[in-house]
């Protein structure tokens, strides 16, 4: 089992999440203010600037305009499981054993409307109590003992089937990847947040290894908690809204000081003057100090939750569906292009520094006020 794990849904922060994402949004909005009064540009110019790099251009063509594309859905992401029963007078047959009880409770009207976690517990319950009940038949009926012996077999073999509609196929799993809920929390203000959310994932990749290897026995009300956190944070929904507009910011951003750097020089002749002062406060104030940080945090929270569900794809015994891979291409793409954005923002802001002599560990003036 897992150490420190969150046993009931994460209580968030924030009353309401989106109250927590317009906070971000915001600050995200207030950066990009800030960058371009002290550069004295506006994103307008940026947009139709002819002067921007062809790779620069297409990057904010691609991304300014465009919106995140839905991820596949419950029927999508569902496996087949196959339709094994047994026959009414055969049943009874069992009434004496355990097995005879369970099966008795999955045949039940609310049995055959259980939501897919529930059909998990229920395969669980029939294959731990099957060897008792076998040991049994095999004296006092050995044709139904083979019987049943065929049919559990093939319900072992179908296992993964069920444990991957149980996380899949859920109303909770729809929520996780849900857009409905806005960004992720800046740093320091819900650390819960993602660490729930991660908690459910590792949980979910050892279950998925322990049932690969057959070891079948877990808690119900463990792992209805740790869905339940799933549902409580949101967090690849928040996680892919936060990545586009970090995208989008870091692209603004570059558009931004690559436009100052075209049209006239922020540094004559390598002078520094006030206005560079103020752009050398943004940089370390809001752009060091609150953009940056952010991006690291959402991209390390990206980077172990993509490197977690690829490793649960991975145990479906080569049946996961065309949907699943198609979700996983797509936000490993989201994340490459994110983080190219990124990198076009730094080489801006590192251009626009050298020209003063402003880039960090270089002797240069305190800056301004901004």
């Amino acid at each position: 089992m897992m150490t420190a794990v969150l046993r009931y849904p994460v209580i968030l922060s924030c009353v309401l999440l989106s109250a927590c994402s317009a906070g971000v949004q915001d600050t995200l909005s207030d950066y990009e203010a800030r960058l371009a009064r002290s550069l004295q540009v506006s994103v307008a110019e940026v947009v139709s600037d002819p002067t921007l790099s062809p790779q620069l251009s297409s990057q904010l063509s691609s991304q300014l305009f465009s919106h995140l594309a839905p991820l596949p859905g419950r029927r999508e992401l569902t496996l087949d499981e196959p339709e094994l029963s047994i026959d009414m007078l055969d049943f009874l047959a069992l009434s004496s054993c355990e097995l005879g009880r369970v099966l008795g409770a999955g045949n039940s009207s609310l049995g055959k409307l259980a939501q897919p976690s529930q059909r998990m517990h229920y395969q669980r319950d029939v294959l731990l109590s099957a060897p008792a009940c076998l040991q049994q038949l095999e004296a006092d009926d050995p044709e139904l003992a083979s019987e049943l012996s065929k049919l559990l077999d093939m319900k072992y073999d179908a296992r993964m089937r069920y444990w991957w509609n149980a996380w899949f196929a859920s109303d909770e799993w729809r929520a996780f990847q849900s857009g409905s809920e806005g960004l992720l929390p800046l740093p320091g203000t819900d650390e819960s947040t993602l660490l729930a959310a991660q908690q459910a994932l590792d949980y979910l990749l050892r279950q998925g290894e322990s049932w690969q290897a057959g070891e079948l026995a877990y808690s119900s009300s463990e792992m209805e908690a740790q869905q339940q956190q799933l549902l409580a944070t949101a967090a690849l929904g928040r996680w892919r809204l936060s990545n586009k507009a970090l995208a989008q910011l870091s692209l603004r951003g570059a558009g931004l000081l690559s436009l100052r750097l075209s049209e006239r020089p922020l540094c004559p002749a390598g002078r520094r003057t006030p206005q560079a002062d103020i752009v050398q406060t943004v940089f370390h104030k809001y752009y060091a100090g609150v953009i940056q940080p952010y991006l690291s945090a959402t991209d390390r929270f990206g980077a172990q939750m993509l490197d977690t569900l690829l490793a649960i794809g991975t145990l479906s015994d080569g049946l996961s569906p065309e949907g699943w891979h198609d979700m996983m291409n797509q936000l490993v793409e989201e994340r490459r292009q994110m983080l190219a954005a990124h990198q076009q923002h730094v080489q801006a802001w590192q251009a626009i520094l050298a020209q003063c002599g402003m880039m960090p560990g270089s002797q240069s003036s305190i800056g301004g006020s901004e």
